[in-house]
């Protein structure tokens, strides 16, 4: 294990517990977890969880802890309503922890599209902030990672002309690519439309937190 991450597992094994972070509709929710085991030959943490827990475990099914300045993401292996077991942290690609503007999961109900000119496609957005947004693709549809695009973005039933960069792809398990990327001189007009869609969903997301407290 790298530096931070071996000081990490040390505190945490002595500590017994750890500070952890679960994203929730793309929303951070800052939890305590009690530690019930820690396998250095399997490299597995067990931890002790509830049902409330539980029910955000299961949608991203990943969480993540932030050290110094770094960012750690443990990956879930099995979990019930009592006990969770993940993987051993390792550094995270996107360190999602450390985001400087609010992120919201896009609604099924109130989708946001996208259609990108260059390669004559639309493409549902899975997640959107004032900065900008993630998508899938299929690993046949090629974007570059680096590269300025031009498209239309619908949001609450109102299009718009939109650029964007492209700044990562990560691969998932689902034979797809993730893209993330930014807005690129975007007009305030988009900038206020992204911003109340983003409150309305914050507002949504908050009623569905509040069943998980305590």
């Amino acid at each position: 294990m790298e530096g931070n991450i071996l000081k990490f597992m040390e505190e945490i094994f002595k500590n017994k517990r750890g500070e952890f972070y679960i994203f929730y509709e793309e929303v951070p929710v800052k939890v305590l977890l009690n530690i019930l085991n820690i396998d250095f030959l399997r490299e597995q943490i067990e931890f002790e969880i509830n049902p409330k827990i539980e029910a955000m475990i299961s949608q991203e099914k990943q969480i993540y802890a932030k050290y110094k300045d770094e960012v750690f993401v443990l990956r879930a292996i099995i979990w019930n309503r009592e006990n969770l077991v993940t993987s051993f942290p390792r550094f995270a690609v996107e360190p999602k922890v450390n985001r400087e503007y609010v992120r919201v999961k896009c609604s099924n109900k109130k989708p946001v599209s996208l259609e990108i000119e260059n390669i004559k496609l639309c493409v549902t957005l899975r997640d959107i902030s004032e900065r900008g947004f993630s998508f899938k693709l299929p690993k046949e549809i090629h974007i570059e990672v680096g590269e300025d695009y031009s498209g239309k973005i619908t949001i609450n039933d109102k299009n718009f002309p939109l650029k964007f960069k492209v700044l990562y792809k990560t691969e998932r398990p689902d034979n797809t690519y993730r893209y993330g990327a930014k807005f690129v001189e975007i007009k305030p007009i988009v900038e206020n439309e992204i911003a109340k869609y983003i409150t309305e969903r914050q507002r949504e997301i908050a009623k569905i937190l509040n069943t998980f407290a305590d």
